[in-house]
């Protein structure tokens, strides 16, 4: 198995740097915490499949900001602002701490091109070139192995027993689901939502490969959501984490009303997914105003449900981003603060997991063949993610930690203070 996707973590485990593209690759496998106690270890011994992926961004995106100066203060309200800043100021001592402790590179290399699989040298002349995946369609191409298809009742998609090209494959012990929800008789010990929420830059990505379709409004959400009876697929000690962009409207929602009412469940953390450049540095300013360089994850459980050994912690996990709307697989980060053996279901799913219950439209969207390559066809080929640029020298870490107690400082002042 190549290298591990958690690059350095400290030793409470609150601070992580995580590749993004490798926790995807490794989602694909059983890992021994995933199998129960007696149960045979999982295979390590076949190929390693890779992940195609973006080049890893070497310098921060330019972000236009709004023109008026007083735009921080009409937007949101002053206690949303103040919690923006304890975000803010965690981001930048995990990054201090990653910089101060971690000499490595702050990503691994990527596989950005499929390579061409090795061909007779007679089948040269007519054996037509591929191209770099994932492509960019204008038309519905022929399948000559459709993707499987659910069935009237919503039941399991079929796994494919043969990995091709064309056809999506399947982790070990991973069930994929489309169609509206169907009801499950078991429970889960982790159940993890990524929804659609709506967001106008996804409208405006609807070109890319990795576009997705959110919804069309705060209502429409709120109706969704509640319509899922979560209460009855979550073990008694189990975990409900939830992915939720940084407009504060939605953390409403959800801590308001879905959660205490609808789920019957509380926040117990939350972790805080930071994506920055391959020097290590917040893809976007700390202080921009209509973008921010986090996401955030909820994480809940049952009211008055046991918090286990020591309960879950707040954590920063940090990672170079790859296409957009691609986060990192969480599956070695949940294992540490769920049981051996632990259940876990993920909605709105466009990847599988090994292990896990996956439900959504586009459930098996990134298992297509198109997306990856055996590591056998890629051993020895150029990849991209130069090491040498991902070893950030102490100069460029002390002026990238300037600039984020400046964002602070700056964002600090526009705070309303209370009559």
């Amino acid at each position: 198995m190549p290298e591990s996707s958690i690059l350095w973590q400290n030793e409470a485990k609150t601070v992580v740097l995580l590749d993004l593209p490798r926790s995807i690759e490794e989602a694909q496998y059983l890992s021994d915490k995933q199998m129960l106690s007696g149960r045979k270890p999982p295979d390590t011994t076949a190929p390693f499949r890779r992940l195609i992926c973006s080049p890893a961004p070497e310098q921060p995106f330019v972000t236009p900001e709004p023109k008026s100066s007083n735009y921080a203060q009409s937007a949101i309200s002053p206690a949303a602002q103040i919690a923006e800043l304890m975000t803010m100021a965690s981001v930048k001592s995990a990054l201090d701490e990653i910089s101060t402790s971690y000499q490595g590179p702050w990503c691994l290399p990527r596989l950005t091109s499929k390579p061409l699989a090795p061909v007779e040298s007679k089948q040269i002349a007519t054996q037509p070139e591929e191209t770099a995946v994932p492509p960019k369609s204008t038309s519905t191409p022929t399948e000559p192995n459709p993707p499987p298809k659910a069935t009237e009742d919503h039941s399991i998609i079929p796994t494919n027993q043969v990995d091709t090209p064309d056809s999506p494959y399947h982790p070990p012990n991973s069930h994929p689901l489309t169609g509206p929800f169907p009801p499950l008789s078991q429970t889960f010990s982790l159940i993890l939502l990524d929804p659609p929420w709506p967001n106008r830059s996804a409208k405006r990505k609807r070109s890319s490969p990795a576009a997705y379709t959110p919804l069309p409004s705060l209502s429409s959400t709120h109706s969704l959501l509640s319509s899922f009876q979560i209460t009855t697929l979550l073990s008694p000690d189990g975990l409900v984490a939830v992915w939720v962009t940084n407009s504060p409207r939605f953390t409403t929602l959800l801590l308001n009303d879905i959660f205490p009412y609808n789920w019957g469940i509380e926040l117990v953390a939350e972790w805080t997914w930071v994506k920055v450049t391959s020097r290590g540095e917040p893809i976007v300013s700390l202080g921009s105003q209509w973008r921010k360089p986090y996401e955030r994850l909820l994480i809940a459980r049952k009211k008055g449900a046991c918090a286990g050994a020591g309960g879950v912690k707040n954590k920063v996990i940090v990672s170079v981003p790859d296409i957009h709307s691609r986060k990192p697989n969480l599956k070695r980060v949940f294992e540490e603060v769920l049981p051996r053996g632990y259940t876990a279901l993920e909605m709105f799913a466009r990847n599988l997991t090994a292990g896990w219950w996956g439900w959504g439209d586009e459930v098996v969207k990134f298992q297509g063949g198109e997306y990856w390559a055996q590591e056998e066809v890629v051993e020895g080929e150029e990849v991209v993610g130069r090491e040498g640029d991902l070893q950030e020298n102490r100069e460029e870490k002390t002026a990238g930690s300037a600039r984020l107690e400046e964002d602070i400082a700056g964002n600090l002042s526009q705070i309303v203070q209370p009559g």
